[in-house]
C-alpha cells in the first residue's frame, strides 16, 4: 500500500512555524541593531559656513573626507572646568563646586559621522580612527547607550565627562531648561518602550505558541495570533517614531552638545538598514499573526497529529 502525502493541516503548520520564526528573526534583528538612522555632513555646507567665519575658523578634513576638523579662534576666553585631581583622589565623590576654572582661548570641534539605533548612537568610523580621535581628544568613543547611567547623568551636567572605563556621558548645549520636553528625548524613549513591548510579546509568543501546538490547544494558538498582532502594531509604533524622530534638527543632547550652532544646521539625517529590516520584519509579523489564526481554525475541524 504506497504512503499517504502529508497532511494539507501539516502542511499549513509547517508555513505557519516557518514564516513566525522568520518574522521573529528579522524584527528582533532590526531592533538589536544600531543602522536605524545615519547621522553626517554636508561636505559643502561645511566648506561654506568655515569660509564665511575664515577669519576664525580653520578648516581641516581627515581620513579623505570622513571627518572635518574645526579650529575656532574664541573672540572671547572661555571659562572650563577642570577637575582638581588632588581632590578627586581624595574624595572620588566630590561635589561639583570643587571645580577649579581655566581659561580657553580656542575651540576644537570635529564633525564626525555616527549611526544610531533605537538603543544606542555609535561613531560611524574604524577603531584605529576612532583611537586617533581619542588622542587628539574627541571624547566621543565606541557607543553609547541611551539607558546607560552615565548618559542620564549628562542631561544635568554642562561638560564632556569620560569615566575611567571609557564610558562617555555628553552634555547638553540647548537653551531648554528641561530636556525632557524636548522632542528627540520625547520621540527615543518612546520608541525604546514601543521596541520592549514587542520583544516581550515575540518571546510570549514563542511560549503560548509552542504550547499550543504541543498539547493542541485551539485557545493557545488563536492568542498567538493575537499577540503577533500586537507585536505588529507595536512594532509599527516604533517604526513611525524612528522615521520622524530627526523632525527637527536639533538633538539637545548628544549631537549638540559636540558641535557648534553654525555647523549644526550642515547635518544630514537618513535612515539607515535597519529601518528597512524593521519595515519587513512587521510586514512578515502580520502575515505569521494571520497565518496563526487560520490555523486555529484549521485545528477546530481537521485536528493536527504530531505523531
Amino acid at each position: 500500500m504506497g504512503s499517504q502525502g502529508a497532511h494539507p493541516a501539516c502542511l499549513f503548520l509547517a508555513l505557519t512555524l516557518l514564516v513566525t520564526g522568520a518574522a521573529t528573526v528579522i524584527l528582533s534583528t532590526a531592533i538589536l541593531t544600531n543602522h536605524w538612522e545615519v547621522i553626517t555632513f554636508d561636505k559643502a555646507a561645511v566648506e561654506r559656513i568655515a569660509a564665511r567665519h575664515n577669519a576664525t575658523h580653520t578648516l581641516t578634513w581627515l581620513w579623505n573626507g570622513k571627518v572635518a576638523k574645526v579650529n575656532i579662534q574664541l573672540h572671547q576666553p572661555m571659562k572650563v572646568r577642570r577637575q582638581d585631581p588632588a581632590s578627586q583622589q581624595l574624595f572620588p565623590g566630590s561635589n561639583p563646586r570643587s571645580l577649579r576654572f581655566r581659561r580657553q582661548t580656542s575651540r576644537v570641534i570635529y564633525l564626525v559621522p555616527l549611526h544610531g539605533g533605537i538603543w544606542t548612537l555609535c561613531v560611524g568610523l574604524s577603531e584605529l580612527e576612532q583611537e586617533q580621535l581619542r588622542n587628539a581628544g574627541f571624547p566621543l568613543i565606541g557607543c553609547i547607550n541611551y539607558l546607560s547611567p552615565h548618559f542620564a547623568e549628562s542631561n544635568q551636567k554642562n561638560d564632556w565627562v569620560q569615566s575611567k572605563s571609557g564610558s562617555v556621558s555628553v552634555t547638553s548645549s540647548c537653551s531648554h531648561s528641561n530636556n525632557k520636553n524636548d522632542w528627540v528625548t520625547r520621540m527615543q524613549n518612546l520608541s525604546i518602550s514601543c521596541s520592549l513591548v514587542c520583544c516581550i510579546l515575540l518571546g510570549a509568543s514563542a511560549v503560548v505558541g509552542t504550547f499550543g501546538i504541543i498539547q493542541r490547544q485551539i485557545s493557545a494558538v488563536l492568542i498567538t495570533g493575537v499577540m503577533y498582532i500586537l507585536a505588529t502594531t507595536f512594532g509599527l509604533f516604533c517604526l513611525t517614531i524612528m522615521h520622524f524622530k530627526r523632525k527637527t534638527k536639533k538633538d539637545c543632547g548628544i549631537l549638540d552638545s559636540q558641535v557648534t550652532p553654525e555647523y549644526s544646521v550642515a547635518r544630514v539625517f537618513q535612515t539607515g538598514w535597519s529601518l528597512d529590516l524593521g519595515w519587513g520584519g512587521v510586514v512578515t509579523c502580520l502575515a505569521a499573526a494571520m497565518l496563526w489564526l487560520l490555523l486555529a481554525r484549521i485545528m477546530r475541524y481537521n485536528p493536527i497529529s504530531l505523531s
